[in-house]
């Protein structure tokens, strides 16, 4: 028999959650440093960067789904999510070469393929890894814990993927083919190492082959499930306002504070706070619930990024440095627990069909998840050259003045809507001890009556 989620030592979390590291990296890079790379340096325009960025993340999130449900149904002696993180190993090794070190003269056609590529081994690693800790652990606050975990690692991953536009600014580099040249190398080396310590020294919880289902009926019966279609909606407006953040970032440290060797500091700063925050959210969860703390986090997140950072001016670089670490503490929250909370969701759903579908429900999320960066980047891009923002040339006061009011009030509506819909998200401490102690009841009773027979 498999061994017990609960019986993995934090040494085994600790394994289990490296693959977020390269994962992560395309947190930075591909919603705040690649516009600018491909705006500034490849000379793509940005109207063009916007639109190929959203046509391929589009293409990608369709297919999610279909990975999920793909990964459910996955039958080996290795188990059904391992064989998929080793499938992601080549596909992330080829998208970061085509990404991350584009040919001279590449154009948005040529984005649009490179990032295909990419998003889709990200899909499959993503997805799988999180389908994968929600079966790892089963209780409401074990699962914040593996979630704390994961998310660790991936702001981890952020960090380290922070650290190279600042190791590169202090050998004289910017936004530049030497700088991105760099974090696809580390992103290549990274993907194969991080995946297969994970899959040789963590083991995967067996799980009863999945009834084959009609697709669409499946489909509608997950988003039949008021949690989940809840989350998903929470999830996607939140994470659509942090999107226009971090596509709007790097403009607004290079072009209206006027300090672009203050990248590096400024994203180290951001998401090392961000790895500070969750031992904290963890304990604030434990006596709120994670839906609470993450509502609570949004509504702290406003107050910093609308407030304080409009009172910026040319030159504060190093203030607004210190203002993104208080951010990136106080967003530790909505980035790491809603993970642990459609863990719980799952648990429902199993309680609710008998299924075990944790694939198809992150494919599902993934989806929503995925599809706000590319709606954020689709509107964000084409709004900032419509209001006269030149990413490769002289810039107005006034078109410096549109960029600072679309990073600082941009994301705000789209926080304060999140935060509302996490309050009334249902599934609490409590009520997801109701659904566990069901779901051991009825594998009691099947184990008997397997035992009887």
């Amino acid at each position: 028999m498999a061994t017990k989620s609960q019986d993995l030592s934090m040494w085994r979390l600790a394994i289990y959650a490296l693959p977020a590291l390269p994962w992560s990296f395309l947190f930075v890079p591909l919603t705040a440093m690649l516009p600018a790379f491909y705006g500034q340096v490849v000379g793509v325009s940005l109207r063009d960067v916007g639109i190929y960025l959203l046509v391929s993340r589009l293409l990608d999130v369709i297919i999610n789904p279909v990975l999920g449900r793909w990964s459910d149904n996955t039958s080996s002696r290795f188990g059904r999510r391992k064989p998929w993180l080793v499938i992601s190993i080549p596909i992330m090794i080829l998208g970061s070469w085509l990404v991350f070190m584009p040919p001279e003269g590449a154009d948005g056609v040529y984005l649009f393929w490179a990032t295909s590529v990419i998003y889709l081994g990200a899909s499959i690693l993503g997805l799988t890894h999180s389908a994968w800790g929600a079966e790892l652990i089963e209780s409401y606050h074990g699962r914040s814990k593996v979630a704390g975990f994961r998310e660790g690692a991936n702001v981890f991953g952020i960090i380290v993927a922070s650290s190279v536009p600042a190791v590169t600014a202090a050998l004289g580099h910017g936004v530049d083919r030497f700088t991105m040249a760099a974090m696809g190398g580390v992103l290549i080396v990274l993907t194969p190492l991080t995946v297969a310590a994970a899959v040789a020294f963590v083991p995967e919880p067996k799980t009863p082959p999945q009834p084959r289902a009609p697709w669409l009926s499946t489909l509608a019966a997950l988003l039949k499930n008021g949690p989940f279609r809840l989350i998903c909606i929470t999830y996607t407006v939140l994470y659509t306002g942090a999107s226009v953040a971090n596509t709007t970032l790097i403009f607004f440290i290079s072009h209206y504070l006027g300090q672009p060797e203050l990248i590096g500091p400024v994203l180290l700063a951001s998401f090392g706070a961000v790895l500070l925050g969750v031992p904290m959210w963890v304990m604030i969860s434990r006596r709120i619930g994670k839906h609470r703390a993450a509502a609570v986090s949004l509504i702290a997140a406003i107050c910093l990024s609308a407030i304080l950072a409009m009172q910026l001016q040319p030159g504060d670089g190093w203030l607004f440095v210190g203002l993104m670490a208080f951010l990136g503490a106080t967003s530790a929250a909505f980035l790491t627990l809603p993970l642990g909370m459609v863990g719980d969701i799952i648990d429902y759903d199993t309680l609710r069909t008998g299924h075990s579908r944790g694939g198809l429900y992150f494919g599902v999320w993934s989806f929503f998840q995925n599809v706000s960066p590319a709606i954020a980047i689709g509107i964000t891009l084409p709004l900032l050259e419509a209001l006269g923002f030149n990413a490769h040339g002289h810039n107005t006061p006034e078109a410096l003045y549109a960029l600072k009011l679309v990073y600082c009030f941009g994301p705000v509506p789209f926080f304060l809507i999140g935060a509302v819909m996490f309050f009334f998200f249902p599934l609490d401490a409590r009520r997801h001890g109701i659904i566990r102690r069901r779901l051991e009841a009825r594998r009691a009773r099947a184990a008997s009556a397997e035992s009887n027979s």
